[in-house]
């Protein structure tokens, strides 16, 4: 059995609001369809996710550990997206040209600490005029 990431972010929003409605609103899908996704997630995996009762939604010890897995997952899909992205378009680059006398170091670790994913190279220009460098 494939655990399907879409029922994953689907249970995952459910979980965080413990309200099929609201997490319908936000995933912008229908409640009946979000409530089919998850009565199908749970045959998947064999177990009830939560308690639906009069008094609202809560999550049987399954759903808990299905929370835990869940943020793991979801972040670790969401990275492969985002790398296998990047590689695609190309690694990012970002030249920073500046006159002898002008400090650049810590702007370039602060941006390279922020932004681990972009090429940084730093040039002192040779004195020519800015507009032309």
């Amino acid at each position: 059995m494939d655990l399907d990431l879409r029922k994953v972010r689907y249970f995952a929003a459910v979980a965080e609001l413990l309200h099929f409605g609201r997490a319908a609103e936000r995933l912008h899908i229908a409640q009946p369809v979000l409530s089919r996704q998850i009565r199908a997630l749970e045959k998947d995996l064999g177990a009830e996710l939560f308690v639906r009762d009069s008094h609202g939604v809560t999550l049987t010890d399954a759903g808990r550990q299905l929370v835990e897995d869940a943020r793991q997952l979801l972040a670790v899909a969401d990275g492969t997206r985002r790398r296998v992205g990047q590689a695609a378009r190309g690694r990012r680059r970002l030249v920073v040209g500046f006159r002898a006398g002008v400090v650049v170091t810590e702007a370039l670790r602060a941006f390279t600490a922020g932004h681990p994913d972009v090429e940084v190279h730093a040039h002192r220009g040779m004195g020519a005029p800015p507009a032309r460098a």
